[in-house]
């Protein structure tokens, strides 16, 4: 949290994690006050996707470091890995949207300690922890306010969480329509995202899943919408030239091949 009352700022470990390589999660620090938010159930609804969100990534991550008999360096490994990294990420920030606070730091011992007085409830509306005001829009605001914070480009990762949840799937979608969306927040919405609208066009953004990805036509695509999947494959900058020749292809002579028949022409996947 920052001096500034007006900036709200989300601190951890792992943002820059490489692929396959698991971050801390108790380095992760965000400050959120639901008496100032005002909407602790959904906090609560949040942090209980969190965690189921991570109990599946951790039981896949189990399984395919048990189908490789204990080797982490397979493709499949170090993708389940990664989603297990993104899981963690997001626990710490939904338990904070939830409760207010990161988690507690852990006891060294197991003597008891005297809990410090509790701090006066702030009035309604003062910033006391210095809750960055688009939270507060991403929340509170009424459908116009939210649906015009959603088309903003580099929002903090707490508001894109909960743009990414917002009941009403128009502003969900306006959220989709920014070019900057953080691969954490893209995962969450295939983990919730139920709207037949909203789910075509999760597909398009750059961090999609590659199984959304695959069955789109290349030659409907831009550049920044296939950058991400080729991360999340862990393409080398050969296969990556040859794609971005392969697309290039698509948009010359208008093909309707798709991205994944694409991939599979140039042998970038099986």
């Amino acid at each position: 949290m920052t001096d500034d009352d007006d900036t709200f700022t989300v601190t951890m470990s792992g943002g820059a994690t490489a692929r396959g390589a698991l971050p801390d999660p108790s380095a992760m620090s965000v400050h959120l006050d639901p008496r100032l938010v005002g909407d602790t159930v959904r906090g609560k609804e949040m942090f209980a996707g969190a965690v189921e969100q991570q109990h599946a990534a951790l039981s896949a991550y189990t399984a395919a470091l048990d189908a490789a008999d204990g080797d982490v360096t397979a493709p499949a490994v170090q993708d389940a890995a990664t989603v297990l990294h993104e899981a963690l990420q997001f626990l710490p920030i939904a338990h904070a949207v939830y409760a207010g606070v990161g988690f507690p730091s852990a006891r060294s011992d197991g003597a008891a300690r005297h809990a410090a007085p509790p701090a006066p409830a702030p009035a309604r509306g003062e910033r006391g922890l210095g809750v960055h005001p688009d939270v507060l829009t991403a929340i509170n605001g009424d459908t116009s306010q939210r649906w015009e914070l959603a088309g903003e480009q580099d929002l903090p990762l707490a508001v894109e969480i909960v743009l990414a949840t917002d009941p009403d799937p128009q502003v969900r979608s306006a959220f989709l329509s920014g070019l900057t969306r953080s691969r954490s927040v893209v995962l969450l919405m295939e983990a919730r995202e139920t709207d037949p609208d909203v789910l075509s066009q999760l597909a398009e953004q750059g961090y999609a899943s590659p199984e959304r990805k695959y069955p789109l036509r290349l030659a409907n695509l831009v550049h920044r919408e296939l950058e991400g999947l080729y991360e999340l494959l862990g393409l080398d900058d050969t296969t990556v030239a040859r794609a971005k020749a392969r697309w290039l292809r698509a948009q010359e002579h208008d093909e309707h091949v798709t991205v994944g028949d694409a991939l599979r022409e140039i042998g970038a996947i099986n």
